[in-house]
């Protein structure tokens, strides 16, 4: 039992490790993307984090909001087996209510985490670019 313990605790140190090192080589590359000449490329990975949270809304708005219910009564009689009064209700599924907005947007806020870390990371390698280029600017009105 303690050796299945100690087992796991390794598998979920090095799961840690690995994702943790995915996510540190994802921002060196936003960075590193974000410190080109162009500013495009820095773009590229948060419009694509941004478009996954969108779908995620979308997702969830198309899938929660399905139709109404339909119940059904019938009525036969014991000897003949007829149906004698048949009745169908489609009750219709509730409005849009406000608990529902909020959740959208509570999901919209947590999808859009890793593209806020993303911008963080871009406006953070554009600093610096744009600091090395007032440097490269001051050197040369010196000259």
């Amino acid at each position: 039992m303690a050796g299945m313990n100690a087992a796991l605790l390794i598998v979920l140190f090095i799961n840690f490790a690995v994702y943790a090192a995915i996510l540190v080589g994802i921002i060196a590359l936003e960075v590193w993307l974000s410190r080109r000449k162009s500013r495009w490329p820095g773009l590229i990975m948060p419009m694509i984090t941004f478009a996954a949270s969108l779908l995620l809304v979308l997702g969830t708005v198309a899938f929660t909001r399905v139709g109404g219910a339909t119940s059904e009564l019938q009525v036969e009689d014991a000897e003949t087996g007829a149906v004698i009064y048949q009745e169908q209700r489609v009750e219709q599924a509730p409005d849009w209510t406000l608990g529902d907005t909020a959740q959208v947007g509570l999901l919209l806020l947590v999808g859009n985490i890793p593209t806020f870390v993303l911008l963080g990371a871009y406006y953070i390698g554009r600093e610096k670019l744009r600091r090395e280029k007032l440097l490269e600017k001051m050197n040369i009105q010196d000259l």
